[in-house]
Parts: structure tokens; C-alpha cells; sequence
């Protein structure tokens, strides 16, 4: 798995799938040698810059800030309303896997709840 960012991410949005690839085993053959990087079996990508739900922004911890942040984020509100997320997530801010834990967490929170 890899990111681009910043103008690199712009850069690539608007490219086939298989030429991003191209991109990044480029890069990855240039450091790790061209011999050492296997053509890969897929290619998915996220397009998040294109997203309208986010643009491709997700979650960082600013300066004054701290991870408590982020546990306060997921509190919930009169044991009704819950908040799952990467943003609310401590252990993996800014991830995938940090958004389903924090959804399998709220799941469970919910189930405890109502049962």
C-alpha cells in the first residue's frame, strides 16, 4: 500500500489505474532495485481527491492538539448518538483499518446499549 500526497496526489488523480502503477513501481524499483520489485497482482485506487464527502482529507493531530482529541471525538452523546471514524480512533488515526475498528468498537458499544 502506498499515498501520494500534496501535488503528487493531484498529479495522479486523473491517471489510468495502470499508469499509477507504472508510477509507483518506478519509484520502488528505483530504491529497492528493479529485480526485486514484482509486477503486482492489482491495482485499486481510492480517488479521494474526488470524493465530495471528503476531498481527500482525513484526520491529523494539529499542533496543540493531542490523541485525547481524537477519544474525546468518539464519546458518545446521551448513550444515543455514536461516532465511529478514523478520527476517532487513538491507535489509528488517519486509516482505514483505524475507521473499521473504530466501527466494530461502536458496534459493539451500540449492541451493549440495546441488548
Amino acid at each position: 500500500m502506498g499515498f501520494w500526497a500534496g501535488s503528487a496526489a493531484r498529479a495522479v488523480e486523473d491517471l489510468a489505474e495502470d499508469r499509477v502503477a507504472a508510477r509507483a513501481l518506478a519509484v520502488l524499483r528505483r530504491i529497492y532495485g528493479s529485480g526485486n520489485v514484482p509486477e503486482p497482482v492489482g491495482v485499486a485506487l481510492t480517488r479521494w481527491g474526488r470524493d465530495p464527502f471528503s476531498y481527500g482529507s482525513y484526520s491529523h493531530v494539529p499542533v496543540g492538539a493531542s490523541l485525547a482529541d481524537y477519544r474525546r471525538l468518539a464519546e458518545p452523546v446521551a448513550g444515543r448518538l455514536f461516532f465511529a471514524g478514523e478520527a476517532t480512533s487513538d491507535v489509528y488515526p488517519a486509516t482505514v483499518h483505524g475507521a473499521f475498528l473504530t466501527g466494530v468498537r461502536e458496534a459493539e458499544r451500540i449492541d451493549r446499549v440495546f441488548s
